[in-house]
């Protein structure tokens, strides 16, 4: 049996990472083997992480403290990967997730600054084991870039309404894990055009995949 491939699409805010995955998934279901991959997103993508998505996303009120929004990534994230990409990727599925533990680094790790990268990772392993991205394509945007964005797509999130100085953060844990793992990353000028960017993302999956 083929070994399966696992993808990931990291970025910021509103870095067009989510517009990129639906062009690819559109692009997917026009192949012959199209029942070969599996879409998932981060948090979310099985009935209790989705529940979890919406606590960590949506909630106002009584928010979740910034350990609590920690392990609740951290929760969602063994869901997803005992319940999903695991068994997809034993099957020889290709699994192209939406975030993943990168995410935590950026997020968690960099801008709330709860602990370490290397903590996080070693807790993501606690998490979820050996599992690992074989590819990520990380869309690289300028933090002001991103606010500029933002401003034209609202309603936001709870993510996407912290300051200029925690998205600032959230790029250097992107910058961080890339240059830790060059070989995975596949870094993306977030600031070219839509088609331009589609362009690249298939001319690179094809040479993945295909």
């Amino acid at each position: 049996m083929k070994k399966g491939i696992f993808i990931t699409f990291e970025g910021g805010e509103a870095c067009g990472k989510s517009t990129q995955v639906k062009l690819l998934k559109e692009y997917i279901e026009s192949l012959p083997n199209k029942d070969d991959f599996i879409f998932v997103r981060e948090p979310g993508g099985t009935k209790i992480g989705e529940e979890i998505r919406n606590l960590l996303l949506n909630y106002k009120e009584d928010a979740p403290l910034p350990m609590t929004e920690l392990l609740l990534f951290c929760a969602t994230r063994h869901q997803i990967s005992e319940n999903v990409i695991k068994p997809a990727l034993k099957e020889g599925k290709i699994v192209i997730a939406d975030r993943f533990y990168d995410s935590t680094v950026a997020y968690q790790g960099f801008a709330r600054e709860i602990m370490s990268a290397n903590e996080i990772l070693n807790l993501t392993k606690l998490a979820i084991g050996d599992l690992k991205p074989d590819k990520t394509f990380y869309f690289k945007l300028s933090p002001h870039e991103a606010f500029k964005r933002k401003a034209n797509c609202p309603p936001l999130d709870r993510m996407e309404l912290e300051g200029m100085e925690f998205h600032q953060r959230v790029a250097q844990g992107y910058d961080y894990m890339a240059n830790l793992e060059p070989e995975r990353f596949c870094i993306v000028d977030a600031s070219k055009s839509i088609e331009e960017i589609a362009e690249e993302i298939k001319h690179e999956f094809n040479t993945l995949v295909m």
